[in-house]
């Protein structure tokens, strides 16, 4: 990978392409909080989103209990 290499990724708050380098880092767009991570589909953009201590619970719920299976 070279040091001024560039990656286009489709912003899902504008809709628009925006330019980074291919590092995990935070970006913001109208307000929005947004992660630049790399999975299995390639880098994308996700948006931040805080939950509540009971959403988080259950979520552990759900989770622990597709562990089991």
């Amino acid at each position: 990978m070279k040091n001024d290499e560039e990656i286009e990724v489709r912003c899902p708050v504008c809709k628009k392409i925006h330019k980074f380098k291919p590092e995990v880092q935070e970006f913001r767009c109208k307000k929005k909080h947004l992660v630049l991570l790399k999975d299995r589909h390639g880098w994308r953009l996700m948006e931040v989103k805080v939950i509540t201590e009971r959403e988080d619970k259950e979520l552990d719920r759900i989770w622990d209990s597709k562990d089991e299976d």
